[in-house]
């Protein structure tokens, strides 16, 4: 299936649902990927920070894209993460996802500047299906930036390489502003947070993938398209709900997605052990403002 060539563009780091033996939950699972396949995803990332990647094993995470990738529907397709600082086995993670159905693989930049541009070098001509790159090194951090990998005539080197479909920024919106002059316009360059959308577009983002995708997609669907367009006005009242949802969310990493999740309705959404609950205060206040969007 071709990668949707419509911009802006949608992409959802999705959760993983567990069952109540802390198993993942395949039906779960093809069930929430069928009633996000109704809104604006249109790429569906396995092996996420929001996905809850380092709590899960590799044969798991490919067993699951391979699921999400059978429940899919139109033009949609899956992006399998990757966060190894060695070139074997990015590439060997690479054609396990490939082979399950993935049609990207989304490559975390190393952490060590001076190994940057060596990785990259061998990894995206040898990777069987393009690179979506992702500043955020440090993806426990939702919402602060860490530091850079590099400067941003590095990254839009490495962004410029054949094989790369696009680029994914950190949130320090300064510096980012600084990488886009270096990322060729034919490369997607995507925002990396909910709260920032409209903000991404001053920069020249034109999608995202955020933690929030799981959870009103199509809401960064209108803020993409409108501040791709200067309407910034007639959407800042949306932006405003997301920012307000997002500052009591992401404090609590994936469980903090769930819980949205679960006022939702979606199947599966308890956090893998030993990840703890919301606070009741928290889950009170989320309630509050997903009402008031109209989420539920």
């Amino acid at each position: 299936m071709p990668i949707p060539a419509n911009a802006p563009m949608v992409a959802v780091p999705m959760v993983t649902p567990f069952d109540a033996s802390d198993q993942i939950d395949f039906d779960a699972a093809q069930r929430n990927v069928e009633r996000w396949c109704q809104t604006a995803n249109r790429v569906f990332i396995v092996g996420s920070q929001s996905g809850e990647e380092f709590m899960m094993s590799e044969p798991e995470r490919v067993e699951l894209l391979h699921c999400v990738t059978g429940a899919l529907e139109g033009d949609r397709v899956t992006a399998g993460g990757i966060d190894a600082p060695s070139v074997v086995e990015t590439l060997r993670q690479a054609e396990r996802y490939a082979e399950a159905g993935a049609e990207l693989v989304r490559i975390r930049f190393p952490r060590i500047e001076s190994e940057v541009l060596p990785y990259f070098e061998q990894v995206i001509p040898r990777c069987p299906v393009p690179v979506l790159l992702m500043h955020q090194s440090s993806p426990a951090s939702f919402g602060v930036a860490a530091k850079p990998a590099g400067p941003p005539e590095l990254l839009g080197d490495v962004a410029s390489m054949d094989g790369v479909f696009g680029y994914v920024t950190d949130h320090d919106m300064r510096f980012e502003a600084r990488v886009r002059r270096f990322v060729p316009k034919d490369k997607r360059f995507w925002i990396c947070n909910g709260s920032m959308i409209l903000s991404g577009t001053l920069i020249g983002c034109n999608g995202t993938t955020t933690a929030f995708s799981n959870i009103w997609p199509d809401a960064l669907q209108n803020l993409l398209e409108q501040g791709m367009a200067g309407n910034y006005a007639e959407v800042e009242a949306v932006q405003e709900q997301i920012r307000r949802i997002d500052e009591i969310m992401l404090p609590y990493l994936a469980t903090g997605i769930k819980t949205c999740l679960t006022l939702m309705g979606f199947e599966g959404m308890r956090p893998r052990q030993p990840s703890q609950p919301m606070a009741d205060h928290d889950l009170r206040r989320l309630q509050v403002e997903m009402e008031s969007a109209g989420l539920i």
